[in-house]
């Protein structure tokens, strides 16, 4: 099995920031950049494997093709791919 390389759906909420793109280097070309989903199944921002024969899918087309086996024995007991992994930047507080 290769190592897949992973690009993240960009979130441009109004309350982001700049540090995602200043000082993470995240290439987006938006004015701000509120979060960056890094490893995500989800619907409303899918992580695109880069690299190798998958490249141009999504992290969810390639667990389909491939099957669950691929994620480890524990991933193969949930429905959905289980794990949300991201970077926020937020310019002030945010409300809990």
């Amino acid at each position: 099995m290769a190592l897949l390389k992973l690009a993240p759906a960009f979130k441009d909420y109004l309350w982001g920031g700049h540090r995602l793109v200043e000082e993470y280097h995240k290439q987006y070309e938006g004015e701000v950049l509120a979060e960056s989903w890094e490893l995500s199944c989800h619907p409303d921002g899918p992580s695109t494997i880069v690299n190798g024969k998958y490249a141009g899918k999504t992290l969810e087309e390639y667990i389909r093709r491939e099957g669950k086996e691929v994620l480890g024995t524990h991933c193969c007991r949930f429905r959905d791919f289980p794990i949300l992994t991201k970077f926020i930047d937020a310019k002030d507080n945010l409300s809990v």
